[in-house]
């Protein structure tokens, strides 16, 4: 018996298909975590053993995936985009690439099998970029990045969830992709398994153990509430100073302003703002329209 988990890259897919396995008993507890706190670190008895398979099965496996009549599907809300891209850009592969100096060596750690599609696509929206340099310049990076957070629905982790289908006949069980970062949700949503699956799963010390180990590699879990703030306190008119943030909070803020203000954030600016009456002064005084 194979139950299939499908996600979208970073969503958490490989975590949870190893506390399935191991939590409901079919394979034995082994370390699966990596260094970069991945669930990639499977033995060849573990995946003989499986029975739960993670995997981007609307990807590459769509047709395989109609043939089984239980499926598990990791889904994400908007809200949640800020997190999940951070997430995947520092986990996929095990490539550990921090969105926070991306603009460092750019061509390298983009040029890959995960990347390479996002930097080819960077490159054409900015022909003016030199290919043969190896980094990119932070404030075009920002650029890029904002619209998808201006637009939801026009980013790419967000298309690919789109593309996340399944036959009217296959039994799907959804789980929340913030189910993940708070114990109380993830209980529940196993107890929910439990009956879906038939089976009991063993809420061990080793299971509580396990789940701390992971978050403690996700160093992104409060970005999105800090940028909030910023922006609540740009709405209200009043002043804050603006921390050191990452590319992808800083292109967060601006999409969320522009999408706000109908105002356009500023392209060329190497140093972002560090307080919020610098932003709301610049919405006010200098942005031009959408």
């Amino acid at each position: 018996m194979i139950i299939p988990i499908d996600f979208v890259a970073g969503s958490h897919g490989n975590f949870l298909e190893t506390i399935l396995n191991k939590y409901f008993g079919f394979v034995s507890n082994e370390n699966t975590l990596t260094a970069t706190g991945t669930s990639h670190n499977k033995s060849k008895k573990y995946l003989q053993q499986r029975v739960f398979w993670a995997q981007h099965w609307f990807e590459i496996h769509q047709q395989e995936l109609n043939t089984f009549k239980k499926i598990i599907s990791v889904r994400f809300s908007q809200d949640d985009l800020l997190l999940l891209m951070s997430v995947s850009l520092l986990r996929a592969g095990d490539m550990n690439i921090s969105n926070d100096n991306l603009e460092i060596d750019t061509r390298s750690k983009l040029n890959n099998e995960f990347y390479k599609d996002t930097l080819n696509l960077i490159y054409r929206s900015y022909p003016f970029l030199d290919t043969e340099s190896p980094s990119i310049q932070r404030y075009i990076l920002r650029e890029f990045f904002k619209f998808g957070f201006r637009d939801p629905d026009r980013n790419g982790y967000w298309i690919k969830q789109q593309q996340m289908t399944y036959l009217a006949e296959s039994q799907v069980f959804y789980v929340d992709f913030d189910s993940f970062y708070k114990i109380d949700k993830l209980e529940n949503i196993i107890r929910q398994l439990e009956v879906f699956v038939g089976e009991k799963f063993n809420f061990s010390q080793d299971f509580y153990q396990e789940h701390k180990r992971f978050l403690n590699f996700i160093p992104y879990i409060n970005h999105k509430s800090m940028c909030d703030q910023i922006v609540q306190t740009v709405l209200a008119g009043e002043n804050i100073s603006v921390p050191r943030l990452t590319l992808f909070q800083e292109s967060y803020i601006n999409g969320t302003l522009e999408r706000l203000f109908q105002r356009e954030m500023p392209f060329h600016q190497p140093d972002y703002f560090t307080s919020t009456k610098d932003m709301l002064y610049y919405i006010n005084h200098a942005a031009p329209n959408l």
